[in-house]
C-alpha cells in the first residue's frame, strides 16, 4: 500500500512538472518538429526553420548576410505578455560596405506592431535594441519584420541585395 501511495505521489509531481509552455514551431515540418525558440542563432540547424525570409546562406558556420527586409518568428520571453521585452538583434555593419551604409536606419515590427528604428552610425559590430510592449507578446508564436532604409544593391561583383551580417535575433526579458 505505501509502494502504491509513493508512486501516485510520484506521478504527480511529474504530471505538475510537465506543465511548461509548448510552443511549437509553425515553420517547422512534420519530419523536424521543433520547440520555438524566443531568442535563435542564424548559425545553428535547429533555429533555421526560424529564419522566414530576407536571409542568405550560413557564412563561416556563424552568420548570414541579410536583404533589406528579413522576418524570423520567435516564441515570447518569460513573462513578455506581463512586462513587455527587449529585441536584440546582434549584427555587423562590415568596412567593406560601412561608406555606403553608415546612418541606416532599422526598423522592426513585432507581431503588428512597428517599433522606432535604430541607426547605425559605425561600422562593426553592434547589438541593436528595441524596447518591445506588451501587446504583441501575447500570441505564441511572433513574427517580427525588420526593415532596413538603404541596401547595398546588387553589382557586378555580388549578385545579392545585402543589408547587415546577422548573427543572433532574440527576446530578452525585462
Amino acid at each position: 500500500m505505501r509502494r502504491i501511495a509513493v508512486l501516485v505521489l510520484l506521478a504527480g509531481v511529474l504530471a505538475a512538472g510537465c506543465k511548461r509552455k509548448h510552443h511549437p514551431n509553425p515553420s517547422a515540418t512534420i519530419e523536424e518538429e521543433s520547440e520555438l525558440a524566443s531568442s535563435i542563432s542564424v548559425a545553428e540547424p535547429r533555429d533555421a526553420s526560424q529564419l522566414l525570409s530576407g536571409f542568405y546562406n550560413l557564412e563561416q558556420n556563424a552568420w548570414r548576410w541579410s536583404m533589406k527586409k528579413f522576418a524570423v518568428t520567435l516564441a515570447p520571453p518569460l513573462n513578455g505578455a506581463l512586462r513587455g521585452a527587449t529585441l536584440e538583434l546582434h549584427c555587423s555593419l562590415p568596412d567593406v560596405i560601412a561608406a555606403k551604409m553608415l546612418g541606416v536606419s532599422v526598423t522592426p515590427t513585432v507581431g503588428n506592431v512597428k517599433l522606432a528604428p535604430v541607426r547605425i552610425d559605425k561600422a562593426g559590430d553592434q547589438v541593436l535594441k528595441f524596447d518591445v510592449p506588451i501587446e504583441p507578446l501575447k500570441q505564441d508564436a511572433i513574427v517580427v519584420q525588420f526593415e532596413l532604409d538603404k541596401a547595398i544593391g546588387p553589382d557586378s561583383a555580388d549578385s545579392r541585395e545585402l543589408g547587415l551580417v546577422v548573427s543572433h535575433i532574440g527576446f530578452v526579458s525585462k
